[in-house]
């Protein structure tokens, strides 16, 4: 039986793609309110492949992933389309839009999927602006922003709708690692309070390491290793330990030819 506070679960999941050698191999787990997974692994491990079939971009060719105890198989396409505005989703090229302005951006979203009048989204805004440090680059253009600020604006846009789950794909790998660990302080927060289940890709585990979620290494699509955040520096797996280690002899390898 699924439990009350269940937001996403896995079983078993397998997919791969027709067009290109993408595949992930018998996913499992589930995350309640407030609840976090960290991806990790190397290029081609299938860590972008997991965001897309949360946000239903694929169906799995096996297993299920269940969203709020609904199996995704059973939702149609207006099912799903619904779903997404419930998933905060911040890619790894942020995905802002160059014509707009930073406060543009953020308020884009509830402009689309809510009734709020103009002075309810700037106020709105206004208050994840202050928060994120960014009220200085209200009026700007993506294109005048720093990685940094770039990361923080699409990181307020998948907030402002109140998600209930937040995908963050590779977000802090290029950028400036203080930046980075004090967004994600604020971030963390922010989660909290609210109960978002949330599943993050990153190159980076060490930066994450102290906080409370879920860890999950994957490499060709497999899971090589799968357990709590808190255990990987004394988990005995030879795949962890190359990575963690950044050794390029051991199982996996340094370049991925199936790319």
């Amino acid at each position: 039986m699924q439990p009350p506070d269940e937001v996403l679960r896995f079983d078993g999941v397998w997919y791969a793609s027709e067009r290109s050698k993408d595949h992930v191999d018998n996913l499992s787990f589930s995350l309640k309110r407030g609840e976090g997974l960290l991806i990790s692994g190397t290029e081609g491990s299938g860590k972008s492949l997991v965001m897309s079939l949360i946000l239903g971009r694929h169906r799995p060719r096996a297993g299920e992933i269940y969203h709020h105890g609904e199996p995704l198989a059973l939702q149609t396409e207006d099912d799903v389309e619904s779903l997404r505005f419930s998933i905060g989703y911040v890619s790894k090229t942020w995905g802002l839009i160059n014509n707009l302005s930073v406060l543009e951006n953020i308020i884009l979203p509830l402009r689309y999927h809510t009734a709020l009048k103009d002075d309810e989204l700037f106020a709105a805004a206004d208050l994840w602006l202050q928060r994120y440090e960014l009220t200085h680059k209200e009026k700007a253009r993506p294109v005048a922003l720093s990685d940094s600020e770039a990361m923080r604006t699409a990181l307020i846009r998948a907030l402002i709708v109140d998600p209930k789950i937040l995908l963050l794909d590779g977000i802090i790998d290029g950028v400036c690692p203080i930046a980075a660990r004090r967004m994600l302080e604020l971030m963390f927060e922010d989660i909290r309070l609210r109960g978002i289940a949330y599943v993050i890709s990153s190159y980076h585990p060490v930066i994450f390491e102290g906080r409370d979620m879920q860890f999950m290494l994957l490499y060709r699509g497999a899971v090589v290793f799968q357990g709590a955040l808190a255990d990987i520096n004394k988990a005995d797996n030879v795949y962890l330990d190359q990575y963690r280690n950044l050794r390029t002899d051991g199982p996996i390898r340094p370049f991925n030819e199936t790319l």
